[in-house]
């Protein structure tokens, strides 16, 4: 890419979430925010593809809306035992996803989507596993109390709340925020652009 179009790029993240704006931010990047608004069911066969279809919808629906920009979309979901776990319908139904989840083992997919300047699409996905504490029943209702993990996918968070629950991982930790940034590195060289060409 040349110098003169480096200079005029503008990242978008196709996402409100403020845990993916955070993780960029924290990086040096300074994105600005677009919300894609798209429907966010899918028939998918497996975790992976889904969350790689729900990526790819929402960059291309907010890139359709801002051409000339460097359009990033995200969406994740956790695996556990075969059923892929979203964000929560309900306080209930995150107390049951999370006592499921005690003890446990599960894979956190992060589907990325990155739509360059002239509308090609790239996709990948990131995978970490995560092993959660051995809560207990008191743990958890205090936890689903507080509404966080109503707004998260498996029902926690890495960087919130739910972070002492979390006993380790294996993989990138900001991909279990929601943005792979070691992903979204690769993803821009391979469009001919330097992540530290982003910095703010």
């Amino acid at each position: 890419m040349a110098a003169d179009q480096l200079m005029a790029i503008t990242l978008v993240l196709a996402s409100g979430s403020a845990a993916r704006l955070r993780v960029l931010r924290d990086a040096g990047l300074d994105p600005e925010v677009v919300v894609s608004g798209v429907d966010e069911g899918v028939d998918a066969v497996d975790t992976p593809t889904a969350v790689s279809t729900l990526a790819r919808r929402k960059a291309l629906a907010v890139a359709e809306r801002r051409p000339h920009a460097l359009v990033i979309g995200c969406d994740s979901m956790l695996e556990a035992d075969g059923l892929s776990l979203g964000k929560p319908a309900s306080a209930d139904q995150a107390r049951s996803w999370c006592r499921r989840l005690r003890g446990q083992e599960a894979a956190l997919y992060t589907g990325h989507c990155l739509v360059d300047v002239d509308g090609r699409a790239l996709s990948e996905v990131a995978a970490t596993r995560v092993r959660f504490a051995t809560t207990t029943d008191a743990e958890i209702d205090a936890y689903v109390a507080t509404g966080e993990p109503l707004a998260m996918a498996g029902a926690f968070s890495l960087e919130g709340l739910a972070a002492p629950f979390i006993d380790s991982i294996d993989g990138d930790p900001s991909n279990v925020i929601g943005l792979s940034l070691p992903l979204l590195r690769r993803m821009l060289a391979q469009i001919g652009v330097a992540i530290t060409d982003l910095w703010r």
